[in-house]
């Protein structure tokens, strides 16, 4: 009867069995054992309307326990593969065979699957698909900073200075009387009233905005708002045109949307965008109001320019303003946006670099109907952001508490400013060129033989942690500058970590 599992002419069973049956794997043995059967019976290998092998005798061929076939021969029946006849035996259920082996069994087109069952574990490698942006760089994550004694970073907050009390308020706040209800209610793809008001009447005005709320979605973080954007507007085989060097995460989202990214030249002045980068681009996605990475601020010339060629050529722009409302010298500077007439100018504004990046709290400004698609889309990835944190930032806003924490904010990284400036003068084995008074980090340049990266590791080793240059370029990648933040390190560490970095960079230099 074991002769009606045919092998191919030249493989015997215990060939066939050994390909799924292995004692020495932690699977249970009868689990091997069905999947052996259950693939031979879907590749036809039993003849139809013959009783399939006693379970005594195919547990002698299969070198197992009789426990182990019936076992196998139980789960196969439960999935309706094998059917039980009456004083007669088990046969291979034929209807449901034929189903199973129809090309097209189910309605839509036929997933093409591997012939053989395999008898380990999934192949994700094969089943996952390739970024698009695999030959871009990665932004540098520094997950462990905690640790290290001069943290040299932008993009994480001094853990010393965040307001914990007034933000502990508000948390409790929102968690009571009216409030309750906004915190913890499923909202669907609605927001914080509250909070949007809040933005609306607070934070954008200074930023030379006025707009009603139904212009705003709040998002988690800005890096949801570019995903939320890039997957609802950017088709495969348009161009965005980028800063280089410029915000690396960014790349990354328009890249795995479809995109083409064209590198837009940036000096003193800011990005250099011309009637032909906008021609050939749909998108412009732009920092004007600190650079990332020079922090540099975009003219009001550049800007006219930006929006006169983005007009002509009918292109959007994408203006992420990450940093502007922490601006240390003077008030923060009129968006881009402020000065659009025609609405082709999309705001992404985020609340990460002052209240905390791990809040994951951002948002969007744009024309309504962009919102309106942007709300929806967002509703079936995410819903909406927490209600509680939206409530509690709100209060934080409507309260006076945020505004009052910023002022001191200001105050305390001028200082920390000042003292970078004032020690980098002093240790850095080459004159530094100007800086802008502005944003949370000093971009540096070294003369001829300087290799940032270098410099980088060394200073590492020394427990200061800046970031190298070169992940900062889309195209051949310089290796003559470091970023050197300010946010997160306590003023008082600021002259013995620039002294580190400085024989760091003396080290490379002699190298």
């Amino acid at each position: 009867m074991i002769d009606d599992l045919r092998p191919e002419p030249d493989e015997t069973i215990e060939d066939r069995a050994r390909q799924y049956i292995d004692p020495e794997s932690r699977e249970p043995l009868f689990q091997q054992v069905r999947r052996f059967l259950e693939q031979s019976l879907l590749e036809g290998r039993f003849k139809p309307n013959r009783p399939l092998p006693s379970s005594r005798h195919l547990a002698g061929v299969l070198g197992v326990s009789r426990n182990t076939v019936s076992a196998a021969y139980q789960e196969l029946t439960a999935l309706g593969l094998i059917e039980s006849r009456p004083r007669s035996g088990l046969y291979p259920a034929a209807e449901r065979l034929a189903t199973a082996q129809a090309p097209n069994a189910v309605d839509g087109p036929a997933r093409q699957r591997p012939r053989s069952v395999p008898t380990g574990q999934v192949d994700w490698a094969q089943r996952l698909p390739r970024p698009l942006g695999a030959d871009l760089q990665h932004a540098a994550a520094h997950p462990d900073w905690t640790r290290f004694p001069f943290p040299f970073l932008p993009g994480q907050p001094e853990l010393s200075t965040f307001p914990s009390r007034a933000w502990l308020r508000a948390l409790n706040d929102a968690l009571a009387g009216p409030h309750l209800a906004p915190s913890l209610r499923d909202s669907v793809d609605g927001d914080d009233e509250l909070l949007v008001k809040a933005i609306c009447r607070e934070i954008l005005p200074p930023r030379g905005m006025s707009v009603s709320p139904n212009e705003v979605i709040i998002t988690n973080g800005a890096q949801q708002a570019l995903s939320l954007l890039a997957d609802l507007l950017v088709q495969e085989g348009d161009t965005v045109s980028v800063e280089n060097p410029g915000y690396v995460d960014a790349w990354h989202i328009f890249r795995n949307a479809g995109a083409h990214l064209h590198p837009l030249p940036v000096d003193g002045g800011g990005a250099r965008v011309t009637r032909a980068d906008a021609a050939r681009s749909e998108f412009l996605y732009l920092t004007p109001s600190h650079h990332h990475p020079t922090s540099v601020t975009t003219t009001y010339a550049r800007r006219a320019a930006i929006l006169r060629a983005a007009q002509s050529e009918d292109a959007l722009v994408i203006e992420d303003d990450f940093d502007s409302e922490v601006r240390f010298k003077g008030r923060p500077t009129p968006s881009l946006k402020s000065l659009d007439r025609t609405g082709r100018v999309i705001y992404v504004g985020t609340f990460s670099k002052f209240v905390a990046p791990g809040l994951r709290l951002g948002f969007v400004v744009a024309d309504a109907a962009l919102i309106a698609a942007l709300r929806e889309r967002r509703r079936y990835l995410t819903k909406h952001p927490s209600g509680h944190l939206q409530r509690a930032l709100g209060l934080f806003i409507e309260t006076g508490e945020y505004h009052r924490a910023l002022r001191q904010h200001r105050r305390h990284l001028s200082r920390k400013w000042e003292t970078l400036m004032e020690e980098l003068e002093r240790e850095l084995p080459f004159e530094l060129p100007p800086v802008p008074a502005g944003g949370l980090s000093v971009w540096i340049e070294g003369p001829e033989g300087f290799d940032g990266t270098r410099v980088a590791e060394l200073a590492r080793e020394r427990g200061v942690l800046v970031d190298a240059g070169e992940r900062f370029y889309l195209e051949a990648a310089e290796r003559r500058h470091i970023r050197v933040g300010f946010n997160a390190i306590p003023l008082q560490a600021i002259p013995r970590g620039v002294q580190l970095l400085g024989e760091a960079i003396r080290e490379q230099m002699a190298e």
